[in-house]
């Protein structure tokens, strides 16, 4: 049984098996190495992902959903439509064409993965990652840390070294670093940090901007501000796919243009635009970003107890790690340069696969590795403490340090502050070493873990022991033990903010299988439509007009997804065809 090994990007996706004791990466149905991580619900109603929606975003910008990695944890819904999508249900679409195109690719059913994540993602983010592949038909083997996917990718390669690397993710939409310890068959994560909110999408809003500045200088109004409103949002989507380009061509030139023609209509008047940027001009633009980059590579360094002069090998990953600027300022702070051996969009999905295949019989005691991750998050409860002599609550006390190695077993004793107090609240929450005071936001559950049936004593005199686990998927478990009774509560936090109940995965398996038979339908009539409007163009006045009625049936019916309403319209049109031909 094949695993995937699956890199979820926020822009672009890959996948990967093992093949004779390799890993290697499968192309998509279309024959691509990656895949555009884009959704998109066509004017048909058929459902489109990859590089046919991003194809066609700037046509149908409000039915295209980009980017929405960086929703995965948030209970908000996306809309496009008339139709509303939780981020883990747009992110099972991609899953599900990813698993469609390697079963295709192997001949075989596919139902396993490991799917790969930010090192910095949160409690919350993880879990909705994984229910997406749930939703998707692929029970999810483990959730990986994407540095750490690249660091098997790169481990497996030179087995035998004894080395300490970095491995610097710039990827899309998110940054991670991690220093890594090479010994041997054994890859052992030392620290990570990072930045879920930084990546190659905001170097191309910063061209977006700088080019609404050029054009605010020469016509003196804003480029987004005059026109329809499905007019300024083709046109944002223009200019932000046209600025994706511009910023590729950088990597490889000293200057780019932006040529936009027919771009708006200005007082009566077309509007083309054709500016020109030089790599300079955009170092300047995202300067300070990459130098942002560099204070958490300096962070995860110290975190690891190594300085700057011991790492070893340097390793980029991420596609916008291509950019000139981003090479020059992390070679020039390691003085080293970085290893190019790797491929920096496909090493994640390749080190997933290996991870997948760690317990297969692909692999023999001498190819096999032993992987350790860490804890990307500080976890701990609040709790009340006494400050000048008055009780105050909200303060942050840490049971798991981030960068403790998976998977993690902390326990901590509390005893009763009130008299005859019969329970206790355990709030979760997730921050940093630095963090004192607990905040709303740092809150992996809404309502605490109560521990009840506590005997009735004297302030102070019932303690209970709270043990967290983590696990190397990043999976909270909490235990409390009443220690005078022994009475033992466990719970998983399964069920938390920003994460689909488990009513709401039933529905949404539901609703993809659904959505990938109206779009199959969609797919098998495109044949029959595109005849019948090549008749249509030589056909007479009143036989058009009967074309294009039967047509809007069948597209109807399609949206709808009945399977025998769809063929009994499409053979209705036929017949329609056949009379007219005769």
């Amino acid at each position: 049984m094949t695993i995937l090994g699956i890199d979820l990007g926020t822009t672009n996706s890959a996948m990967a098996y093992v093949k004779n004791g390799q890993p290697e990466i499968i192309v998509n149905a279309r024959g691509e190495r990656t895949t555009p991580s884009v959704f998109q619900r066509n004017v048909s109603g058929e459902l489109v992902v990859g590089s046919v929606a991003k194809n066609q975003y700037a046509s149908l910008p409000e039915q295209t959903v980009l980017e929405v990695k960086r929703k995965m944890g948030n209970a908000e819904a996306i809309h496009i439509g008339e139709s509303s999508y939780l981020p883990e249900e747009i992110s099972a679409h991609f899953l599900k064409y990813l698993k469609q195109s390697a079963e295709d690719f192997l001949g075989e059913k596919v139902t396993e993965a490991v799917i790969t994540v930010p090192a910095y993602f949160s409690d919350a983010q993880r879990k909705a990652t994984k229910i997406a592949g749930e939703i998707a038909g692929l029970k999810v083997e483990r959730i990986l840390n994407e540095p750490t996917a690249a660091a098997i990718a790169y481990g497996y390669e030179h087995q035998g070294d004894e080395k300490n690397i970095v491995v610097y993710d710039l990827g899309g939409g998110t940054f991670d670093v991690s220093v890594v310890r090479l010994d041997g068959a054994q890859i052992e994560v030392k620290a990570s940090a990072g930045d879920n909110h930084l990546g190659g999408m905001d170097f191309d809003r910063l061209l977006v901007d700088w080019l609404a500045e050029q054009f605010a200088d020469q016509y003196e109004v804003p480029l987004f501000s005059f026109g329809e409103e499905v007019e300024i949002t083709q046109r944002h989507a223009r200019v932000k796919l046209e600025a994706e380009n511009v910023k590729k061509t950088l990597s490889s030139a000293q200057t780019a243009t932006f040529h936009l023609p027919f771009l708006a209509v200005y007082e009566g008047q077309p509007i083309s635009l054709d500016y020109t940027i030089t790599r300079d001009e955009f170092d300047d633009l995202i300067g300070s970003s990459i130098r942002m980059t560099l204070a958490h590579t300096d962070k995860v360094i110290v975190d690891a107890g190594l300085s700057v002069s011991q790492i070893d090998d340097v390793i980029l990953i991420g596609g916008a790690t291509r950019i000139p600027l981003v090479q020059q300022l992390v070679e020039h702070k390691f003085q080293k340069t970085a290893k190019k051996d790797i491929n920096p969009d496909e090493a994640v999905a390749l080190g997933a696969a290996v991870q997948g295949e760690m317990n297969n019989e692909a692999f023999t005691d001498e190819t096999s590795l032993m992987v350790i991750d860490v804890c990307p998050y500080t976890l701990g409860t609040d709790i009340l403490r006494v400050v000048k002599g008055k009780r105050e609550s909200g303060h942050f006390d840490i049971l798991i340090h981030r960068n403790e190695p998976l998977p993690a077993v902390a326990k901590k004793i509390y005893h009763t502050v009130n008299d005859n107090q019969e329970t206790i609240d355990i709030g979760v929450y997730q921050g940093d070493d630095e963090d004192e005071r607990v905040r709303d936001d740092l809150k992996i559950t809404d309502e605490p873990i109560i521990v009840d049936g506590i005997p009735k004593n004297v302030a102070g005199a019932e303690k209970v022991e709270i043990a967290f686990h983590y696990d190397v998927n990043g999976l909270i478990q909490i235990e409390a033990t009443i220690l005078s009774t022994g009475r033992k509560i466990t719970q998983a936090l399964d069920v938390q903010r920003g994460i689909m109940s488990n009513r709401q995965v039933k529905e949404a398996k539901l609703t993809l299988f659904e959505d990938w038979e109206k779009s199959k339908l969609a797919t098998e009539m495109k044949a029959t439509i595109r005849r019948a409007k090549k008749i249509r163009r030589h056909a007479e006045p009143q036989q058009a007009i009967q074309i294009d009625e039967a047509i809007q049936h069948l597209e109807r019916v399609i949206q709808e997804g009945e399977a025998e309403l769809v063929k009994e319209k499409e053979e209705r049109l036929l017949d329609l065809l056949m009379e007219i031909i005769e």
